[in-house]
């Protein structure tokens, strides 16, 4: 036991490293193992788990980098050969046009200096029907496995990295050819079978959110999950059914026990198999559901933690419980060393070890109150795990999870996995099963949706803003879980009231700190002013304003992080997607005291246009004002932008839009030296058609910040504008490299910057 604790701990640790070191340190990993296996004690035995996880996870990182894509080849057209190895995942674009993107395996890459890729996921807009098992030949762009990089924002190099995907892009048009069919293996064939079933589910008569419910618990298709009904389940605390994890495999494990119990005292009394039917059976059902949800990692683990636990019983050993989880976790880590870097790992690890140290204190009691009583033990355990992975907790879900988990565990999955059967021996009762599997939830939803739009479902409880507060909610959820009775039980009230109270408002307490923080949305723009409590967003980053979009992805994430639920002032500087997409989503989700929009076209029920010399001053000093438009107009989207500059202390930042070069020559002409601003948004994202020569001598800036997306399609920043910028002496930030970037200016203090990707850097970053 003792080295698969450092085993477990020492390939977690290599996880979070900011580099790796050279491959020397592998065979020093491995002298340092062989030398402890030399002496018996405990601490030998940890040190050689710990140097054996260290070689793993140095081992699997050194492969990971080797086979991503080199920058020589980011942008560059290849042509890649290989098979389709994954369920496609479909979606509408903006245009109605259809996008289906999937993993691929690659066989070859030309040119040969690109070769190194085994993994990529591509993206394609053509006619043909994407089939797992396919072998294809396409001509690409790729990039690097790249991901946004912001405070409180899904880590999606994270989850490439799990999946050891070297690269990312898309098919150029009408580059794809057929070829000869290979043989593919099982492991890849199965999702053909599972893109069959999920097709037949959407010809399906139901709702189309009870369709996309039903893919992801059959099939693990979340295509039809959009933000929208994925927050609904979040906000009643079931958002973990939609995932085929631990809960969907320990539910059909169960039925497997059941009737391989049930066919054991019919059949066989003696024997061999009298003693291990059971446990086969419910192994068996459990790989072929996670076959079914294509052994995505959720389910990769869950499989993995029944799988230590059955084989110990059929092996007859005598291990604890916290043995054989400790065996499955180090199981996971040595398939998948950098399963730890999400919170998945840690919520299914950590959900199991309290349900396992509570059922050691729960023998005698009754079944209905041993069910509630656990489902208030994990709501319980499961607040400040929320409060630290997703900014908040559902303070309805111990109700939601007593009706939902029966319902959906014992009605909805075993109905749609019936379904499955039928469907696949050809029966016509599968359409029935699924409708039947469907109805309860088509109850439901409309119901859901109605007490969501009541507060008080779900509580925003930052751990970054209230550290003290969750610390003392922790202890006071140490303290209710404990058996037994004890008088520090009359602490509990006292710890957990301070999470339950509503944040004091602040909006009027002058600030000494004022935070500008330039988001990282890709192409796009999304910059947040905060200081004593009010704050400013300045654009809201690009997307489908229906779908996903930066509002909902990255902005209203951070601003939950730091426990913001009013805006003082919402700017969306012109029309363009790329500034406005998600301005629905955070109207809807936040007040906004003051709503200003440059250009025509844009409508949102309330605010005015920006107009040139409006100001307006925070009680910290800060002070705001348009420079542009003025109240004539212009047939130029871009050159509508509404220009804001702001002034704290000492410094000006200045933030353009995306004007262009002839609004540029009219601010100078208008504004003169009073366009000087230290810290200048680079207009248009660093297009050749922005910052010129006369404008970037009038802002004289010290800095400039570029938000743009990693090798966007547009190339930007141009070349050009970079040119012009060095040559006037000024520093360069650029959110596509660096992510999210937070200035923090304090009145007689040198201004400080912060870049996330470098204060939160991995090696696989």
């Amino acid at each position: 036991m003792q080295w698969m604790i450092g085993m477990v701990s020492g390939t977690i640790f290599v996880g979070w490293w900011p580099f790796l070191p050279s491959s020397v340190w592998c065979v020093l990993f491995a002298a340092i193992a062989m030398v402890a296996l030399c002496w018996r004690t405990v601490a030998a035995r940890v040190t050689c788990g710990l140097a054996c996880g260290c070689f793993l996870g140095l081992a699997h990182g050194t492969v990971l980098l080797q086979h991503r894509l080199v920058d020589a080849c980011v942008g560059v057209p290849l042509v890649v050969t290989g098979t389709v190895s994954s369920l496609p995942t479909e979606s509408r674009m903006l245009n109605d046009g259809l996008r289906q993107r999937f993993e691929f395996s690659v066989r070859d890459i030309s040119p040969s200096r690109c070769v190194g890729p085994s993994k990529l996921i591509l993206s394609y807009y053509g006619d043909y029907k994407i089939r797992p098992a396919d072998e294809w030949q396409f001509e690409v762009k790729l990039r690097k496995p790249w991901g946004l990089a912001n405070p409180g924002s899904f880590n999606m190099q994270a989850w490439l990295a799990q999946r050891g995907v070297g690269g990312v892009g898309s098919i150029r048009k009408s580059s794809e050819t057929r070829q000869e069919p290979q043989i593919a293996g099982l492991f890849v064939k199965h999702h053909r079978l599972r893109q069959a079933i999920s097709e037949h589910m959407g010809r399906l008569d139901l709702n189309p959110e009870v369709i996309g419910i039903l893919r992801a618990i059959t099939v693990a298709d979340k295509a039809g999950i959009d933000h929208q009904l994925w927050f609904l389940f979040q906000q009643f605390g079931i958002n973990h059914l939609l995932v085929i994890s631990g809960l969907h495999i320990g539910m059909i494990a169960g039925v497997g026990y059941l009737l391989g119990g049930i066919v054991q005292r019919l059949f066989f009394t003696t024997g061999f198999l009298s003693g291990c039917l059971p446990g086969a059976l419910a192994l068996l059902l459990a790989s072929l559901y996670s076959a079914l949800a294509g052994f995505s990692l959720p389910t990769q683990r869950a499989l993995c933690m029944l799988s230590c636990f059955v084989i110990a019983a059929l092996a007859a050993r005598r291990s604890g419980a916290s043995r054989n989880l400790l065996m499955a976790a180090t199981v996971v880590l040595a398939l998948n060393p950098l399963a730890a870097v999400g919170s998945g790992f840690w919520l299914s690890f950590g959900a199991v070890a309290a349900l396992l140290w509570l059922a050691k204190w729960q023998q005698g009691m009754g079944a209905i109150p041993r069910l509630f009583h656990t489902h208030g033990f994990m709501s319980l355990v499961m607040l400040p795990l929320g409060a630290l992975f997703f900014g908040g907790g559902s303070l309805v879900g111990m109700l939601a999870n007593v009706l939902m988990i029966p319902l959906i565990g014992v009605v909805v999955v075993p109905l749609a996995l019936m379904a499955v059967v039928t469907f696949l021996c050809g029966w016509p009762v599968a359409s029935i099963l699924w409708q039947l599997a469907g109805w309860p939830l088509e109850q439901i939803l409309p119901w859901a949706k109605g007490l969501s739009s009541m507060s008080g479902t779900w509580l925003y409880f930052p751990l970054t803003a209230n550290l003290p507060q969750v610390l003392a909610g922790i202890v006071a959820i140490i303290l209710l879980i404990l058996p037994g009775k004890s008088l520090l039980k009359l602490l509990v009230p006292v710890l957990a009231l301070p999470l339950l109270l509503p944040p004091s408002p602040s909006s009027n307490v002058p600030s000494l700190d004022t935070r500008v923080t330039v988001l990282d949305v890709g192409q796009g723009t999304a910059v947040v002013v905060r200081s004593g409590g009010r704050v400013l967003v300045y654009d809201t980053g690009g997307g489908n304003p229906d779908g996903m979009n930066m509002g909902s992805m990255v902005i209203l994430p951070f601003l939950q992080l730091q426990g913001v639920n009013v805006l003082d002032t919402l700017v969306i500087s012109h029309p363009d997607l790329d500034h406005s997409a998600g301005a629905k989503d955070v109207l809807a989700a936040l007040p906004v005291d003051r709503l200003r929009f440059g250009g025509e076209g844009l409508q949102y029920g309330k605010g005015r246009p920006c107009i040139a010399g409006e100001s307006w001053r925070w009680p910290g000093g800060q002070v705001f004002q348009f420079l542009s438009p003025a109240i004539e107009t212009t047939r130029r989207s871009n050159d509508s932008s509404c220009v804001l500059q702001i002034e704290v202390g000492d410094y000006r930042f200045l933030l353009p839009g995306d004007i262009e070069n002839e609004r540029e020559r009219t601010l100078v002409r208008y504004w003169g030296e009073k366009l000087s601003s230290e810290w200048l948004l680079a207009a248009h994202h660093g297009s050749k058609t922005s910052s010129s020569l006369a404008f970037l001598k009038h802002t004289r800036p010290q800095a400039a910040v570029i938000s743009s997306g990693y090798a966007n399609r547009f190339g930007h920043p141009h070349s050009s504008v970079i040119q012009r910028l060095q040559d006037t002496d000024v520093s360069l930030y650029h959110t596509a490299a660096e992510g999210a970037l937070e200035f923090k200016i304090v009145p007689g203090e040198a201004l400080e910057v912060s870049a996330y990707r470098e204060i939160h850097r991995r090696y696989w970053m």
